[in-house]
């Protein structure tokens, strides 16, 4: 198809504002509406348009946060945040623009779960404020490294080997 003068100046305009009806676009080159709309029309049946769309500014932030859960033998390094929950199993956070990117990290990690972010709220922290953990068997405030013990899928920590044993004593179920 041979695209005369209106034809490129038409699809000059649709480019910059694909919005603009027959009536505007004709007054602009000084055409009748209709040969605006049979023009375009025929543009259409060519393929020389194929689509009209829209510009997001820049200002509007149109990529979406996802929390991803994937199985790797070493630690992945690509992300912004990268939570090891398991063996060989992390939760990392990915910030993407296309659905296309995240595609290509499920091709690229084996991913478990793919969590979307629906809401964020960041929290306030107080200064000086701390956690504190406690032994699960005596309550004494644990200042070092507890020991972990892990019984019917669930986390307890220790501030000493005893009271492990004394835990594990009291709550044998044979």
């Amino acid at each position: 198809m041979k695209l005369d003068e209106y034809d490129m100046k038409i699809l000059d305009l649709l480019s910059e504002n694909s919005r603009l009806s027959y009536s505007e676009i004709g007054k602009i080159l000084g055409l009748a509406r209709q040969t605006v709309k049979s023009r375009i029309e025929r543009l259409e049946k060519e393929g020389i348009i194929e689509k009209y769309t829209i510009k997001i500014s820049p200002a509007i932030d149109t990529r979406k946060t996802f929390f991803l859960l994937i199985e790797s033998e070493d630690m992945p390094d690509e992300f912004p945040e990268v939570y090891r929950v398991g063996k060989d199993r992390y939760l990392v956070k990915a910030v993407i623009a296309t659905p296309d990117s995240l595609s290509e990290y499920a091709r690229r990690y084996k991913v478990v779960e793919i969590l979307p972010v629906i809401e964020y709220r960041q929290g306030k922290m107080t200064e000086g404020m701390e956690v504190v953990f406690r032994c699960d068997y005596c309550g004494k405030e644990l200042r070092e490294k507890p020991i972990v013990y892990k019984r019917h899928n669930k986390l307890y920590v220790f501030c000493c080997p005893t009271c492990l044993d004394m835990f594990r004593e009291s709550n044998y179920d044979g």
